[in-house]
């Protein structure tokens, strides 16, 4: 199995709130992780003392997942990248 990743882009209205982070610079990308089972096991996705796998049942479901894309995106977040991996 390989690292799967997905990305779109979204324009933000004029009226949308701009995310800052701690050095005043805005946030515009947010990434997604869908699962931890991505079989590449890179430090990126799995930190070092990575103990097990979460349940399916703890993965968020696709209409979640629609969800927080849509309040980040009102947010002023323009790119969404899904990764993961899968078995």
């Amino acid at each position: 199995m390989t690292c799967r990743a997905a990305s779109a882009d979204f324009s933000p209205g004029p009226s949308q709130a701009t995310l800052i982070d701690g050095h005043g610079r805005g946030i515009d990308y947010l990434r997604i992780s869908l699962t931890d089972r991505c079989d590449l096991r890179c430090s990126y996705c799995l930190p070092a003392g990575h103990q097990d796998f979460s349940p399916r049942r703890d993965w968020l479901q696709p209409e979640e997942v629609g969800q927080i894309v849509a309040a980040f995106a009102a947010l002023g977040v323009r790119r969404i990248r899904l990764t993961g991996g899968g078995r």
